[in-house]
């Protein structure tokens, strides 16, 4: 059974293939997206909130994610798997190269992810030149919020925009190889994904990125703290989890025309 790889990832957006996305935290829900068809998996800060019954990420650290990574990396035989690295653990260089290659080398994760800016370009660039590949997060990150409410659409302005892209354009150039964006406006999410040669992963973002990624518990309508507002209702109208699931794929590899 062939693995996913990175540059299967990157042949879907030269082929206008939408890449579909979800989070899981266990085997049991690794094993049953990777059985769906899901191209990436991730195991999400997100499970400080969904997992752990916490307001945000803040309390997850680095055991918790190598715990459920490792567990997630039992019940994949296809699909790419991606770590994320929480707050306060890629902070330097030396410590985020030290915990980026436990997740990648001891877990079972392809690829992790960091939140970035221009305040941490340096890192990015760093763990590149170490052979650990990187997904960037940009647009709302969820390490610098503390409350639900603070989720606020991003690029609205013209300088909030011009600030984004710029961003998105630094962490190509830093060597990201995947970057996700959050809550940012369709229009702008838009521009990104054609400006940028590397995949550009959308949530809250509008329909025109290269892919979607969910929580998997939203798009299953049980997370701790409710339900965010931007989840498309007609799933909840599926009540079978894997036509559910399968439905959110094909939604995914089908990309509107520009």
């Amino acid at each position: 059974m062939k693995k996913i790889t990175l540059q299967d990832i990157y042949l879907k957006k030269r082929n206008r293939v939408g890449i579909a996305c979800l989070t899981a935290y266990d085997s049991s829900f690794s094993k049953y997206l990777d059985d769906c068809g899901v191209d990436i998996i991730l195991v999400g800060d997100s499970l400080g909130m969904v997992i752990q019954g916490h307001k945000n990420t803040h309390k997850v650290d680095q055991h918790d994610i190598e715990y459920h990574t490792k567990l997630v990396s039992r019940g994949i035989k296809k699909s790419y798997l991606i770590a994320d690295m929480p707050i306060n653990t890629y902070n330097k260089s030396n410590q985020a190269l030290k915990n980026a290659t436990k997740l990648i080398n001891e877990c079972g994760a392809k690829m992790v992810k960091i939140e970035t800016d221009t305040t941490n370009l340096d890192i990015l660039n760093y763990l590149t030149k170490k052979n650990i590949p990187v997904c960037a997060h940009i647009g709302i990150k969820p390490q610098h919020i503390k409350f639900p409410h603070e989720y606020k659409k991003q690029g609205k302005t013209f300088q909030d925009k011009k600030k984004i892209l710029d961003e998105a354009i630094f962490v190509e150039q830093a060597g990201a190889k995947l970057l996700i964006v959050e809550c940012v406006e369709e229009s702008l999410a838009q521009k990104i994904s054609k400006k940028l040669s590397i995949p550009v992963i959308g949530i809250a973002s509008g329909k025109y990125c290269d892919g979607q990624i969910l929580v998997l518990y939203d798009l299953l309508g049980i997370s701790f703290n409710g339900i965010p507002k931007f989840i498309n209702k007609e799933y909840f109208k599926i009540k079978s989890i894997d036509e559910r699931i399968k439905q959110f794929i094909q939604n995914t590899r089908s990309l509107p025309k520009e």
